[in-house]
């Protein structure tokens, strides 16, 4: 049933309501708020009501679908409990499609409004403010943090969501959207200990899909180098490193050879080649991501043939 939840969340995403959001994820920030709010007042506003308060926030929206699930079992044939699969793996999926943010960024870039262009990259790709504030204000730079941060949401939004989805079904959804709601959560004041145990939780959820989404890029672009450098740091755990960059830097080695070329520097430029060149980058970025989602799909799809997973 798994694959067939995913097959029907794909269409729904990319083909129904495509440009509209379905789902909006203000519910969550409030629920977030008052669990602080009442878990500060039980506690006395000790310094360690931050635990008990994200413990809560993870409990209730998990005893929630643990309950519908056990209450939906075998109702009608099981479609009422496939259609609670499809509702919290569409809630966790992102919002606009991938390709429709490269366009948007794009026309903005290519116009050259840079002013615009950060703006959209500060509402719509920023998960990381520090980074965004050290950002410089030129074409090359902008261009780069969105293909990084693309390539990034893609990952956190689809790949995570399936890896999780079909190894723990809806709860393990549940658990890495909490997560990454959190994570971007501006709406607390208790910002150290909190970050940093989100940020681990995090860091082990995204620790195996990460390494699969890199393999993929190499059986969907050059193999020889992106494999070598999955090979150079798969047995690493740290919090050091940025995926967002190290996704990207696998889908740079992935692309090498492709029919885009690095931008010209120097006095020979051509602006307009230039911003075109980097156009044809993150669209290529685009397909490879795309590809990359064709085989985890191959794979789910041999997966439930041979009855791995039900």
């Amino acid at each position: 049933m798994n694959f067939l939840v995913i097959v029907i969340c794909l269409t729904i995403n990319y083909v129904w309501l495509k440009d509209f959001d379905r789902f909006s994820d203000a519910w969550f920030f409030r629920f977030r708020a008052y669990v602080s709010k009442q878990t500060a007042d039980l506690t006395n506003h000790s310094e360690h009501s931050w635990i008990l308060g994200i413990l809560a926030i993870y409990a209730v929206p998990l005893l929630i679908v643990g309950l519908l699930l056990l209450m939906l079992e075998g109702a009608f044939f099981g479609l009422l409990v496939m259609l609670l699969h499809v509702l919290v793996l569409l809630i966790a999926f992102d919002r606009t499609q991938p390709g429709n943010l490269a366009l948007e960024f794009l026309a903005m870039w290519q116009a050259g409004d840079l002013r615009r262009s950060r703006e959209f990259l500060e509402q719509e790709m920023a998960t990381d403010q520090e980074s965004l504030a050290l950002l410089d204000d030129d074409q090359h730079s902008l261009a780069l943090f969105f293909s990084k941060q693309l390539t990034y949401r893609c990952f956190e939004k689809m790949f995570v969501m399936f890896f999780w989805y079909m190894a723990t079904g809806p709860l393990g959804i549940v658990v890495s959207y909490v997560s990454y709601q959190l994570r971007d959560c501006r709406c607390g004041d208790e910002k150290g200990e909190t970050d940093r145990s989100i940020a681990i939780v995090i860091r082990v959820l995204e620790w195996l899909p990460v390494r699969m989404l890199m393999l993929s890029f190499s059986l969907a672009g050059n193999f020889v180098k992106c494999f070598a450098s999955l090979k150079q740091m798969f047995w690493e755990f740290n919090m050091q490193g940025n995926y967002a960059d190290i996704l990207y830097a696998s889908a740079r080695d992935a692309l090498e050879g492709s029919p885009y070329t690095e931008p010209e520097t120097g006095k020979g430029a051509s602006a307009a080649g230039d911003r075109q060149r980097v156009g044809e980058e993150i669209q290529a970025l685009q397909a490879l991501l795309e590809r990359s989602q064709l085989i985890w799909l191959s794979v789910l799809a041999l997966i439930t043939l041979f009855g791995i997973n039900q």
